[in-house]
Order: structure tokens, then sequence, then C-alpha cells
């Protein structure tokens, strides 16, 4: 009997430390600058004004990159934010940048012909870096 008791107690032990959560660490996302995506989305333009696809897909998914980069460290800015006024705020540019992608991703089917919309929204996209 004291040995089903011990073996209980231990195979209790065994399942409850199995089952501790554990926390994950939040990493910092790359850092992009308002002159990195500037350059970036003025490449790209030029490759579509010169009707040259290739180069502006390519582009395009740099570009792409960049914004999912910097989406990231709203996020990032966001759980680590020590104020709730400072969270506020980057929830607010967080949100901003999500409508403008938005926006970005349902023109981004036909560079050439939604070219300055795209540069425009990108433009505005970039005025949301901190």
């Amino acid at each position: 009997m004291k040995r089903i008791l011990l073996a209980c107690f231990l195979l209790t032990a065994t399942c409850s430390v199995s089952f501790v959560p554990v926390a994950s660490a939040q990493s910092v996302p790359p850092t992009v600058t308002l002159a990195d995506f500037t350059a970036k989305i003025n490449l790209m333009d030029s490759y579509i004004g010169s009707g040259d696809m290739t180069n502006a897909n390519t582009t395009w998914l740099q570009v792409h990159s960049m914004m999912m980069n910097l989406l990231a460290t709203t996020k990032y800015s966001i759980f680590s934010a020590t104020t709730p006024a400072a969270k506020s705020s980057f929830q607010t540019i967080m949100m901003n940048q999500q409508n403008i992608y938005t926006q970005i991703w349902a023109l981004k089917p036909d560079l050439a012909t939604n070219r300055t919309a795209i540069h425009a929204k990108l433009v505005e996209f970039g005025a949301t870096i901190y």
C-alpha cells in the first residue's frame, strides 16, 4: 500500500512539473529607417516606371519585408510599453499601419496600373515610422 501511494505521489509530481508553462522571450525586430524605406520604395517606383517588372517585383518583396518588420517593431513597442499612455500611442500607430498595409495589399496585384497609388500609400506607411 505504501508503494502504491509513493508511486502515485511521484507520478503526480512528475506530471505537475511537466505542465508548467514557460514564457517565451520577445525578440526585438530588425530596425527599418525611414531613409532605407524611402530609398527602397523609390527604387521600386523607378523599376515600374522603366517597365522592369522583374526587378520591381523583387524590390516589392523587399519593401514588403520592411513593412512586416515595421509592424513587428510596433507590436514589440506595444508589448514593452512602460505606461498606459505609451501603449495607447503605439496601438494607434499599429492600427494606422495595418489600415495602410491593407490598402497597399489591395493595390499590389497590378504594380504598373496602380503605380502612383501604391507609391503614395507606401509614403504614407513610411510616415508612421518612429
